[in-house]
C-alpha cells in the first residue's frame, strides 16, 4: 500500500452528446490528499462500488457534475448503496433519479456533502491508497474529506444555477440549519479575527460483521492485508452451531492476516462500544513473549496503534502507544487470562481523545468488568506529528504479529458489532 499520486489539476474536456447533455464537462474527481474517485473497474452495473485510485484517463474517471447536484460517470449516478444515510455506507453507481440520496452539495473549500445524510464523500477511514473504497463519512477537516471536481455542466434539461458576484457558494442550495447535523459553514466565513470551518460530528454508529449472512461483505477490500500468511477465510463457528465466522491463520514466521470493517473512523470525543467475540483453539501460542495482536484500533498512517489487543505471556492485554508521534508512550495491562477452547466475549468500551486526561477504555469479558477508567499514556487517539490537527482511527482484526514467531497459530472471530451503547453490542 503506497500513496497514491496526488493530481495537480483537472483534466477536462468539453464534451457535446446531443440535445439533453449540452455543455457536459467531464473530468476526474481528485482527492487533495492523493489520488482520483473511480467507478471501479469501469463498470457500469447497478450498485457497483466507488474507489479511490491512481489517477488516469480511464472512463471510470471522467465525472460530470450537473446543476441539480448529482455526479454522473458512464451513463449512471452516483449514490449510497440502497439510498442509505448511515456513516460508513458506500458510494455506488445507480440508474440516475431525482432522489436526495443523489444529490451532492459541492463547497468551495472542497467537501462533497451528500444532502440526504449530511455526511461527506470520503474513502474509508481516510486511508489514500489504491482501491480503497468510496463512503459517505462524518464531515472532518483533514485532505481526505476534499476534493477537486470538475467544472459545473450545464445541460439543456436542467436550469442552471444564478450567477453570483459575492463568496463563491455551493453550485445547489445550501441546507438549512439545524441543532443536530451543522453543516460546513465556508460559503460564509463567520464574523472572527480568523476563517474556520464549522464540521458536523457523528453522534451514532451501528456496524455489524454478520458473517453468518454477508460473509466478508461488510468488510473492506484490503489484500496489503496479508503479508505472509493467506487471506482469511469464511467457516463454519467452532462453537455456535449454524453460524458462520472467520478463521485466520498464520504461519511460523508470518507477519499479517487482518480484515477491516466498511465503517466510519473514530475522531476526537467519539463514544462507541465494540463487540469482539472470538475463539483460540487448543495450541494457539498463548505464551509468546513477543506482540501478537488481535485486534487494533488503528491511527490514520503508519506506525504503531494507539490501542490494541494482543495475546502474550498466557493473558489477554490491552496495549499500545509505542508509535506516538511525540515519543513512545507505551503501556500493556493483562485484563484477563487468553483461555482456549471456548469462546470469549470482549466489549470495549473507548472514548476517543487524544488528552491522556478525556481518554479511556472499558472491558468487560463474557459479561463480566475487568478493566473500568484505563486512561492510556498517550490517550486513546495519537495526535498530529506537530500536537495538533484532525485525526482519526480506525478498526482492523486478525492476526498481526512478530515475524520472529516461529509457532503457527490460527483463530475465529465469531461477530463483531460497533454501537453507541453497552447494550446495542452486547
Amino acid at each position: 500500500m503506497g500513496a497514491l499520486v496526488l493530481l495537480a489539476g483537472i483534466l477536462g474536456a468539453g464534451l457535446t452528446a446531443g440535445s439533453a447533455q449540452a455543455a457536459v464537462v467531464t473530468g476526474r474527481i481528485a482527492n487533495t490528499a492523493g489520488g482520483c474517485l473511480e467507478n471501479s473497474n469501469n463498470t457500469v452495473s447497478t450498485n457497483n462500488p466507488q474507489w479511490l485510485n491512481v489517477c488516469g484517463t480511464n472512463a471510470g474517471q471522467q465525472f460530470s457534475r450537473w446543476a441539480d447536484g448529482s455526479l454522473r460517470v458512464q451513463n449512471g449516478c452516483l449514490d449510497t448503496a440502497g439510498g442509505a444515510t448511515a456513516a460508513g455506507t458506500r458510494v455506488v453507481l445507480a440508474a440516475c433519479s431525482t432522489s436526495t440520496s443523489q444529490r451532492w452539495t459541492f463547497y468551495a473549500a472542497g467537501y462533497v456533502q451528500h444532502q440526504k445524510s449530511g455526511l461527506c464523500l470520503a474513502p474509508l477511514a481516510n486511508r489514500i491508497a489504491a482501491k480503497v473504497v468510496v463512503t459517505i463519512a462524518a464531515c472532518a477537516n483533514v485532505a481526505a474529506h476534499k476534493w477537486v471536481v470538475p467544472a459545473l455542466s450545464t445541460p439543456t434539461t436542467t436550469t442552471p444555477p444564478p450567477t453570483t458576484t459575492t463568496t463563491p457558494r455551493p453550485t445547489t442550495t445550501v441546507p438549512p440549519t439545524t441543532t443536530t447535523t451543522p453543516r460546513p459553514t465556508t460559503t460564509v466565513p463567520p464574523t472572527t479575527t480568523t476563517t474556520t470551518t464549522t464540521l458536523p460530528g457523528q453522534t451514532r454508529q451501528v456496524w455489524d460483521s454478520s458473517f453468518t449472512s454477508s460473509g466478508f461483505g461488510r468488510f473492506d477490500d484490503t489484500p496489503w492485508n496479508n503479508v505472509g500468511a493467506s487471506a482469511p477465510v469464511i467457516v463454519n463457528s467452532p462453537v455456535t452451531s449454524g453460524a458462520k465466522a472467520a478463521r485466520f491463520t498464520m504461519p511460523g514466521g508470518g507477519t499479517r492476516t487482518e480484515i477491516v470493517p466498511t465503517t466510519a473512523s473514530f475522531t476526537e470525543g467519539q463514544d462507541r462500544y465494540f463487540r469482539f467475540s472470538f475463539y483460540l483453539p487448543a495450541g494457539f501460542p498463548t505464551q509468546v513473549t513477543s506482540w501478537q495482536l488481535l485486534t487494533q484500533w488503528k491511527n490514520d498512517g503508519t506506525g504503531s496503534p494507539p490501542l490494541e489487543i494482543t495475546v502474550g505471556n498466557g493473558n489477554l492485554n490491552l496495549s499500545g502507544g509505542y508509535g506516538h508521534p511525540t515519543g513512545p508512550k507505551t503501556f500493556s495491562k493483562a485484563f484477563a487470562p487468553a483461555t482456549t477452547g471456548q469462546r470469549v466475549d470482549l466489549v470495549v468500551h473507548v472514548f476517543f481523545s487524544r488528552d491522556p486526561g478525556k481518554g479511556v477504555v472499558d472491558i468487560w469479558r463474557n459479561g463480566t468488568p475487568v478493566l473500568s477508567g484505563y486512561k492510556p499514556a498517550g490517550g486513546t487517539l495519537y495526535p498530529t506529528s506537530s500536537g495538533t490537527g484532525t485525526v482519526s482511527s480506525y478498526w482492523k482484526m486478525g492476526l498481526y504479529r512478530d515475524s520472529a514467531i516461529t509457532q503457527p497459530a490460527q483463530y475465529t472471530i465469531e461477530s463483531a458489532k460497533i454501537g453507541n451503547s453497552y447494550a446495542e453490542v452486547a
